[in-house]
């Protein structure tokens, strides 16, 4: 499952509630541990759309993206570690998200830089329902990133942390 159509149902679902009935199919469960369990890993950033036109000039800029999402359980948090390509330089950023459990949804992810037809047409059928136009979806290109190389070195530091403890 892609990252953009992850974060998209959970971003965006909750605020689905007051549309219109042909987006009742859009609906929110409480986040449980086994839920953060399936949100841990790599996921890839496809797609997104925004109202507001700083995120939407922001997002622009984005050729590529992947994050490594590491679940806490016990803090009710998931640290991101994100890698991002713009304008063709690798830019690395870590932070921490924060679980609201009892409004978020359920999702998998699958660890490829694609999303099937079947995740494309559920992300572009909330896009729609949340009142925006499919045209207004902007995609990235795995094909341009750039932080593969400082992702394996972060990847080894890691290891050699988790041997020396």
């Amino acid at each position: 499952m892609a990252l953009a159509w992850a974060l998209a149902v959970l971003s965006l679902l909750p605020l689905l509630d007051a549309q219109s009935p042909e987006c009742t199919k859009f609906t929110t469960v409480p986040i449980t541990n086994a839920t953060l369990d399936q949100l841990a890993g790599k996921w890839f950033y496809i797609a997104s759309a925004f109202r507001f036109v700083e995120f939407r000039e922001s997002a622009k800029e984005i050729q590529a993206t992947f994050f490594h999402l590491l679940p806490n359980h016990t803090e009710d948090v998931v640290l991101v570690r994100e890698y991002m390509t713009i304008g063709g330089k690798c830019v690395y950023n870590s932070s921490y998200l924060e679980v609201q459990r009892e409004n978020g949804t359920l999702s998998k992810h699958a660890d490829k830089p694609e999303a099937t037809p079947e995740q494309l047409r559920a992300f572009q059928e909330a896009i729609v329902c949340m009142g925006m136009s499919k045209s207004e979806i902007m995609y990235t290109d795995e094909k341009k990133d750039v932080c593969g190389p400082l992702e394996k070195q972060h990847e080894e530091e890691r290891k050699k942390e988790d041997v020396g403890s």
